[in-house]
């Protein structure tokens, strides 16, 4: 005999956040126009308390009769940053299992990397196997190499992109949608103020592949958290970055930020004019502009950082240094400043 099917129960997963996260979306703004706005309830890390979930979904509401409530991160999510509690998973196992689901509540759980070995998930997967047409499990999957060039198509249809700029786009940032959204919005803000057709060097000058990304957050680090600047090179490491790849991205923006400190020495620290004269992606630099009272604090690490990459630069190029020196010697500059 198959199992009772709850209909009100989804799971959504998988390791598409952006049309994951979209669906979502689509799913509140219907219940929000059927139910109204105070009808649906969040639960994440920040307000997980174990006895406010149980009450909200078991228990009747004063003001609504229908509920939409959602769980991020429950079954457990093995993504370590989305980590809960295995006793507090355990224990909505159990009243999740156990007690009927109240008719007026929709429960949609969230977890992005789910523990397949758990319970809930088993339940979940057992449920959506014996009757596939109801699809409890829905699943978001990356985009394929033929998905994307469409969803850069039709996400840029106002820039009118012919087909080697898109695919120049896609190789430079990949099958991030969140990223491409936003690099797509970086050629937007390009062609409004500079009335300039995008193109290949564009797309190259303008927008940011993931080793750029990279960058960006162990400069912020080495300004601000030594020690975590120095682990994030370790992961940079341990992750099989080419050296050489790194270098041309960290030269280039630690340069930048040089220059952002000689134009503010001048009294200039408007972001579109130093960015007009640098031909810089104008973003890039008005985050720099931002921390113009950081950078100048920091200027002695951020002259000896571009100094030492440099050298080291020479040196393994000209056989007196191993590549391996390369992350050694970005991490020996950030413990001595």
């Amino acid at each position: 005999m198959t199992e009772e099917i709850p209909k009100k129960i989804f799971l959504f997963t998988w390791e598409n956040s952006y049309t994951l996260n979209k669906e979502l979306k689509r799913w509140k703004n219907m219940f929000a126009q059927k139910n109204w706005v105070d009808s649906i309830f969040l639960f994440n890390r920040e307000n997980r308390d174990y006895g406010q979930i149980k009450q909200t979904i078991f228990s009747g509401g004063f003001f609504v009769t229908n509920k939409l409530v959602i769980l991020y991160w429950i079954p457990l999510d093995t993504e370590k940053s989305n980590a809960i509690k295995a006793d507090e998973i355990e224990k909505l196992t159990e009243d999740i299992m156990n007690y009927p689901l109240p008719s007026e509540v929709l429960l949609i759980c969230v977890s992005y990397k789910p523990d397949k070995r758990g319970r809930f998930y088993k339940r979940f997967d057992k449920l959506d196997k014996d009757n596939p047409s109801q699809k409890l499990i829905k699943t978001f999957a990356p985009l394929s190499e033929r998905e994307l060039p469409d969803f850069v198509k039709e996400s840029s249809k106002d820039l009118n992109l012919d087909s080697k700029v898109i695919q120049a786009l896609i190789h430079k940032v990949w099958n991030d949608q969140f990223r491409l959204e936003s690099e797509i919005d970086k050629l937007r803000y390009r062609k409004k103020y500079y009335n300039e057709e995008i193109t290949i060097k564009v797309v190259d000058d303008v927008c940011f592949g993931m080793i750029e990304e990279d960058i960006f957050q162990l400069l912020d680090l080495a300004l601000t958290d030594t020690k975590s600047a120095v682990k994030f090179i370790q992961w940079l490491q341990d992750d099989g970055l080419d050296w050489n790849a790194v270098n041309g991205s960290f030269a280039r923006w630690l340069r930048n930020y040089l220059f952002v400190l000689d134009y503010a020495d001048h009294w200039i620290i408007d972001s579109k004019q130093i960015a007009s004269e640098l031909k810089q992606n104008p973003w890039a630099i008005m985050n720099i502009t931002k921390k113009i009272l950081l950078l100048k604090e920091k200027r002695n690490l951020i002259q000896d950082l571009f100094k030492s990459i440099v050298d080291i630069d020479y040196d393994i190029k000209s056989g007196s240094a191993q590549p391996e020196s390369y992350f050694f010697t970005i991490k020996k500059v950030l413990l001595q400043n």
